[in-house]
């Protein structure tokens, strides 16, 4: 009993660690049962590293599932191993092709699958209905229910196409929120009704789709329970495996998020997760300690708090995924072809002057965020890499402007001065709803007249933003093969 206890405890459990190697520790807990193990940015250096790593992994065992979020445009954590980086969900969706779509979730995912890793974290299927969401953005394929339902099957069909496992997420949905859960818990308070319409409506599709693993959100639905949906029983258990009829595995998203952690701790909340009917907690920081971790679980079985059928239960289904996944065939990827033809569409679709000159670039863009990781450092790096006399600066957050619209440190006004006599790009990321880009942006435009352009690089509703008679484009999330097609346009000679 005591043996079979910590192999089904290690196998209700994702985590993490640091370096580009795996650690001891981590290659005892995969021998021992660990069901999954997350990779991070930290742990990726190039191809051949990832390829190494996740062989290294699997020499202890050879059923361990290999997990990373890759959910395109900036959010993903593959970056230098990867070079066709998928296009955002929001650009899939607009373009609104979901032939491109399934092509474009094949390629990336078959790019996974060459380097080791079987399941993709990915797609998000929120529905990002709230258009000051500070978490979601262009993660979403879209704001309304049958654009994120269509392409999110789609999504999942070309994951399968590649011979990997696929995971919508967040459920029960995340994009009609104004809290991020990884500072704080969101609460959403829609009726039954209202959710079931649209939150719901991308899951019951994506399932009926065949979606391998469903990752959990950190928000109080108060239509169903007053506990976070990683936590709840009627949410995992009553709503998502008996209403819905999902079979797969229930993954949390990272327990670590203050969202989950404010009020408890990571080992109680992965105790409270498997409780409530999730396979996987997911403990995503470098520094877990998996075999502690496997000990608290089995702690808690011992003193009655989490039923011992609960727990091989969870690890059954991860096994079960793991063995579906070594027998599944594979489509090749299709070598860059549908972010070739993304970006091709985007250029094609919309109108940009010609300036022959390089421009100064004056980039707009929310800080940094554990969710995401850029292909690049910013937009003056595309352009520079495409034309080599641009120049230009990447501001984020700390660059204020006063209630006056005067730049209340100097690093808008610097870069307003350098831009003179220049034609200047001016790229902003979710504008809508960050107060300082809006006035930042108001500020530059008004103090460059002339040879200006807007390019919206976050949520396309930014676009609205920009005065009439400013050119503009948006691209709907910041790829980096179409941000260098565009610049290409707007640098070649008129």
């Amino acid at each position: 009993m005591s043996d079979q206890l910590d192999r089904d405890a290690a196998g209700a459990l994702v985590v993490g660690f640091s370096g580009t190697s795996a650690p001891d520790e981590l290659r005892r807990a995969v021998a021992d049962g660990l069901g999954a193990v997350i990779l991070f940015t930290r742990n990726v250096a190039d191809a051949e590293q990832v390829a190494a790593l996740t062989a290294q992994l699997r020499s202890e065992r050879p059923d361990l599932i290999v997990a990373i979020d890759h959910e395109g445009g900036e959010f993903s954590h593959l970056a230098p191993a990867n070079p066709w980086p998928l296009a955002s969900p929001r650009l899939l969706g607009d373009l609104d092709d979901v032939d491109l779509t399934r092509a474009a979730a094949r390629d990336a995912a078959a790019t996974l699958a060459a380097l080791g890793i079987d399941l993709m974290l990915a797609p998000s299927v929120d529905v990002n209905s709230n258009p000051a969401n500070p978490i979601i953005s262009t993660r979403s394929f879209g704001r309304t229910a049958d654009v994120v339902s269509r392409h999110g099957v789609a999504f999942v069909e070309g994951v399968h196409d590649a011979g990997i496992a696929a995971c919508p997420k967040h459920f029960p949905g995340h994009g009609d929120v104004s809290v991020d859960s990884h500072t704080d818990l969101p609460r959403v308070d829609r009726s039954v009704a209202e959710v079931g319409a649209v939150e719901l409506a991308p899951f019951r599709a994506t399932i009926a789709a065949g979606a391998d693993v469903v990752m959990s959100a950190h928000i109080i639905f108060s239509a169903y329970d007053d506990q976070p949906a990683t936590l709840s029983h009627r949410v995992l258990t009553g709503l998502l495996r008996e209403e819905l009829g999902f079979t797969g595995v229930i993954t949390t998203d990272a327990l670590e998020m203050q969202a989950i952690t404010k009020n408890r701790s990571i080992e109680d909340a992965a105790v409270a997760s498997i409780g409530a009917g999730a396979d996987l907690a997911m403990i995503a920081v470098g520094t877990a300690d998996p075999q502690a971790l496997t000990a608290r679980v089995v702690e808690a079985v011992r003193n009655g708090t989490l039923p011992a059928e609960r727990v091989a239960d969870a690890a059954a289904r991860v096994r079960a995924l793991a063995t579906s996944l070594g027998r599944r065939s594979r489509l090749p990827g299709l070598g860059g072809a549908p972010i070739r033809e993304v970006a091709a569409r985007v250029v094609a679709g919309q109108t940009f002057p010609a300036y022959g000159a390089a421009p100064y670039v004056i980039d707009l863009t929310q800080g940094l965020h554990p969710a995401w990781n850029p292909y690049f450092s910013g937009l003056p790096e595309i352009f520079t890499r495409v034309a080599p006399g641009a120049e230009g600066v990447v501001l984020r957050g700390e660059h204020h402007l006063t209630d006056t619209g005067e730049p209340q440190d100097d690093a808008i006004a610097k870069a307003a001065k350098a831009a003179q006599g220049r034609p200047l790009v001016i790229a902003v990321q979710d504008a809508g709803r960050t107060p300082w880009m809006r006035a930042a942006l108001e500020h530059l435009i008004q103090g460059h007249p002339d040879n200006v352009f807007v390019l919206c690089t976050g949520i396309p509703e930014d676009q609205a933003l920009v005065p009439e008679g400013v050119p503009s484009a948006t691209t709907s999330g910041r790829n980096v093969i179409v941000l260098e097609a565009i610049a290409r346009q707007l640098t070649r000679e008129p």
